[in-house]
């Protein structure tokens, strides 16, 4: 199974866009195209798409959070069709925080908390999602 990141472009948002998550997640995940349209007016938002071979699966955005001093995943979603198969875990393992300054997450109260917890180390001097 190869997992890429890749960029979103205007050949691909629309099934970005299209992507979801089960129904008892939407409390916890914003949907993708509130996302991909705040990544377009908000210079400072970075976004990716998650692929399985050539199908999209997902979406992450992450930021240089100027209050924290630190880049920060805000954003990490896996479709609802593609959950429970290890893409999660491959994507965060290839995705590389641009900057080697972060630290401990001091609380993540969401779903996917031993996921990010057994993945990434995430800067918070704040909650994360409370």
């Amino acid at each position: 199974m190869e997992i890429t990141l890749r960029k979103v472009t205007d050949k691909n948002y629309q099934a970005i866009s299209d992507l979801s998550v089960d129904q008892s997640q939407n409390l916890w995940v914003a949907p993708n195209s509130k996302t991909l349209l705040q990544a377009a007016y908000e210079p400072e938002l970075n976004v990716m798409a998650i692929y399985q071979e050539e199908n999209p699966v997902g979406l992450l955005l992450y930021d240089y959070d100027t209050d924290m001093g630190g880049w920060t995943l805000s954003r990490f979603m896996i479709d609802k069709h593609h959950q429970h198969k290890g893409i999660g875990r491959i994507a965060l393992n290839k995705f590389n925080i641009p900057q080697k300054n972060y630290t401990r997450a001091q609380r993540l109260t969401t779903c996917p908390l031993k996921l990010y917890m057994s993945n990434l180390v995430l800067k918070r001097k704040r909650n994360f999602l409370t």
